[in-house]
C-alpha cells in the first residue's frame, strides 16, 4: 500500500481537508449551543406551564412533527439546491429564532404558546437543515472518506452535547436565562461564518421538478434491498431498540434508589458510548447491510444485558455499550444510504430514514412505559431488547430471501 493510500485510510484522514476541519469546529460549537438551548427551553417551559407534565410532553410534537410531516420536502430542497446556500439560510434562520426566544425570555413574555411556536418553526427549519447538512458533508469529503468523516463529525456532536449542559448550568448560575438563547444564536452565526470559509464543493443537484414529498425517496428505497433493510432496521431501532432513555429514570429511582446526582451519570454514560460508537463506525468505509443490521441487533442485546445488570455501576457500563451500539447503527446506516442511493434523490432517502428512525419513537416509548409501569423497568428493558433482536432476525431472513 502506498503512503498516500495509508494516510487516506486513517480514521483522522478527513481532518487533512481544510473545509472539513472548519466544518467540524462549527459542528462542535453548534452542538454545544444546541444542548444549551434544549436546557434553556425546558426551563422556560417548566416555568410557563407550572410544571404541567402533559404540556411539557407536548413540546415533542412541535419539535418532531415538522420533521415527520415535511422531511420529504426538506430532502427535496437538499437534492435540488446547492447545499452550501441552503445551510447558510437554515443556520441564519435558527439564529433568528433563538434571538426571538431570548428576547421573549428577557421581556418576560416567553409564554407557552410562544415556546411552542418557536419550536414548530425550528422544526420546519431542521427538516431542511438535516438532509442538507449530511449531503454537504458528502459533497465535501467524497465517498471514500464519508464513513470516517461522518464518524468524526458525529463524535464532535456528542462532545458538544456533553459540554453544552455544563455551560448552560454555569451561565444560568450567574446570569439571566435569556443569555442561553443569545449564546446559541451566536453559535449559529458562527456556523454561518464557518460555512462561508468553506469552498463550495459543487455537489450534484437534481434538475427542476415537482417535490413529490417522500414518494421519490420511498421508490428508491423499495427498489434496493439494502436500502429497504436499512430503513426497516431504523424503524426497529427507533421504536424499541433505544428505549433505554425511557427506562433510565425508572431504573435509577425504583431499582437503584438514586438521587438526582446519581441519575445524571446515566445520560453522560450514554453520550460517552455514542462518541465511541461514532469513531468505531468511522472504521467501516463501506458498510454493508449485514454491518448495519448487526448494529441494530446490538441495541437489543445491550438492552437485555442492562435490564439484567446486578448493580448500578454494571448498569452504567452497559449504558456506555448501549450508546456505542446506537451510534454505530445510526452512523453506518447513514453512510450506506448515501453511498447506495441515487444522487438525485439522496436527500429524500435520508429524509425517509430519519422519519423511520424517529417516527416510531413516541409509540415505542408509550409501550415501553406501560410495560415498565406494570412489570417493572427491568422487564421493560429485557422485553424491548428481546423484541429488537427478534425483529432484526426476521429482517435478516427476509433480506436473504429477497437477495437469493
Amino acid at each position: 500500500m502506498s503512503t498516500t493510500a495509508g494516510q487516506d485510510a486513517g480514521v483522522l484522514s478527513p481532518l487533512r481537508l481544510r473545509g472539513f476541519r472548519h466544518l467540524a469546529v462549527g459542528q462542535l460549537v453548534s452542538s454545544a449551543g444546541n444542548a444549551m438551548y434544549k436546557m434553556g427551553q425546558a426551563w422556560l417551559l417548566i416555568g410557563a406551564t407550572g410544571g404541567d407534565g402533559a404540556l411539557i410532553g407536548l413540546l415533542a410534537a412541535f419539535q418532531l412533527g415538522p420533521l415527520l410531516l415535511f422531511g420529504g420536502y426538506g430532502g427535496w430542497i437538499a437534492d435540488r439546491w446547492p447545499r452550501r446556500r441552503v445551510l447558510l439560510c437554515t443556520q441564519s434562520a435558527q439564529a433568528a429564532l433563538c434571538a426571538v426566544l431570548g428576547a421573549c425570555a428577557f421581556l418576560g413574555t416567553a409564554h407557552t404558546w410562544v415556546i411552542y411556536a418557536v419550536a414548530l418553526a425550528a422544526g420546519l427549519v431542521t427538516a431542511v437543515d438535516n438532509p442538507a447538512r449530511q449531503r454537504f458533508l458528502s459533497d465535501l469529503v467524497g465517498q471514500t472518506r464519508l464513513s470516517r468523516a461522518l464518524g468524526l463529525y458525529t463524535a464532535l456532536l456528542n462532545t458538544g452535547q456533553v459540554l453544552g449542559p455544563l455551560a448552560a448550568g454555569l451561565l444560568v448560575g450567574w446570569a439571566h436565562i435569556g443569555w442561553i438563547f443569545v449564546v446559541d444564536a451566536l453559535t449559529f452565526l458562527f456556523v454561518v461564518g464557518v460555512v462561508l470559509t468553506v469552498p463550495d464543493p459543487g455537489g450534484e443537484c437534481a434538475g427542476p421538478g415537482r417535490p413529490g414529498g417522500f414518494l421519490p425517496g420511498l421508490r428508491e428505497v423499495a427498489g434496493d434491498p439494502a436500502l429497504a433493510l436499512t430503513v426497516s432496521a431504523s424503524v426497529v431501532v427507533g421504536s424499541v431498540g433505544v428505549q433505554f432513555t425511557v427506562t433510565n429514570a425508572l431504573m435509577a429511582t425504583e431499582v437503584f434508589h438514586l438521587d438526582a446526582t446519581g441519575f445524571a451519570v446515566l445520560p453522560t454514560a450514554v453520550t460517552a458510548g455514542c462518541l465511541l460508537g461514532a469513531l468505531l463506525a468511522g472504521r467501516r468505509p463501506d458498510p454493508g447491510p449485514r454491518t448495519v443490521l448487526a448494529g441494530a441487533a446490538a441495541t437489543g442485546v445491550t438492552g437485555v444485558a442492562s435490564g439484567l445488570a446486578p448493580g448500578f455501576w454494571e448498569f452504567v457500563v452497559l449504558m456506555v455499550a448501549a450508546g456505542v451500539a446506537a451510534m454505530f447503527f445510526t452512523t453506518t446506516a447513514s453512510v450506506l444510504l448515501q453511498l447506495r442511493a441515487a444522487p438525485e434523490v439522496r436527500g429524500r432517502v435520508l429524509a425517509v430514514q430519519t422519519t423511520a428512525l424517529y417516527g416510531g419513537g413516541p409509540v415505542g416509548a408509550l409501550l415501553v412505559g406501560v410495560c415498565a409501569g406494570r412489570a417493572g423497568p427491568r422487564a421493560a428493558l429485557v422485553g424491548a431488547g428481546v423484541l429488537t433482536v427478534l425483529l432484526c432476525a426476521a429482517l435478516a431472513l427476509y433480506h436473504r430471501r429477497r437477495t437469493a
